[in-house]
């Protein structure tokens, strides 16, 4: 045994051992290398892939936004109108869902709030245009801020209360057309005098200006 244990010695110790050991050390170190660049290769193809799929959602994302800012609908719209409208949404809706499902997995927080307001924008039909088009746009505009921060490769963004935000701003545009409207009346008044029908006007505009529902928040309302 221990002839055995000395011959195993003495090739170890020879040149050609020592080369031999030091090749598969040098050849796990190759390997380790290759793995690690592998590895680093596909995180980078995957970030690029994600960043790529993030700013392809904001463009889809703007065309729709830029879509309802250009439409002039009155009121509530025509049936053709809604029809219109809608058939866009729901379009343009399918292709940011394939969109959002190629997120990874590591996203699911942007990919969850994008896909939870993208359903909360409901089909145009019972608000007057200028209102639902606020209540639209505005769910996009939060929809476009976590996208934009996904594509920068920064931290999702704080979520913000879309829905209340976008209903202080159709109060704000509520009051001032009445405002707007009421100033006319007011100025006629002084100037020609009022026929009845426009005094009670000018007295229903006051009321729904004192009433509980367009009543701003105090930060606003000063």
């Amino acid at each position: 045994m221990e002839e055995l244990w000395g011959n195993i010695w003495n090739v170890i110790s020879s040149d050609f051992g020592t080369g031999l050991i030091g090749a598969l050390i040098g050849g796990g170190f190759t390997i380790l290398g290759s793995a690690w660049q592998t590895r680093s290769a596909n995180k980078a193809a995957e970030r690029a892939h994600t960043r790529e799929t993030a700013r392809q959602a904001l463009a889809t994302i703007t065309a729709l936004s830029t879509y309802a800012q250009r439409r002039t609908y009155i009121d509530h719209g025509t049936f053709e109108d809604r029809e219109e409208w809608n058939h866009e949404l729901e379009t343009q809706r399918s292709t940011l869902v394939s969109l959002l499902a190629l997120l990874p997995d590591g996203e699911s927080q942007t990919r969850s709030r994008c896909i939870d307001l993208l359903m909360a924008i409901k089909r145009w039909e019972r608000k007057v245009w200028p209102e639902y088009r606020i209540y639209a746009t505005f769910h996009l505009a939060e929809m476009a801020l976590w996208l934009a921060a996904l594509a920068r490769g920064s931290k999702p963004p704080k979520k913000s209360d879309v829905l209340k935000e976008a209903e202080k701003r159709v109060i704000s545009l509520r009051r001032e057309a009445l405002e707007y409207e009421l100033a006319d009346l007011e100025q006629r008044a002084e100037d020609y005098g009022l026929d009845p029908g426009e005094t009670q006007r000018a007295e229903d505009i006051r009321t729904e200006l004192a009433s509980p529902a367009l009543a701003l928040p105090v930060a606003e309302a000063a």
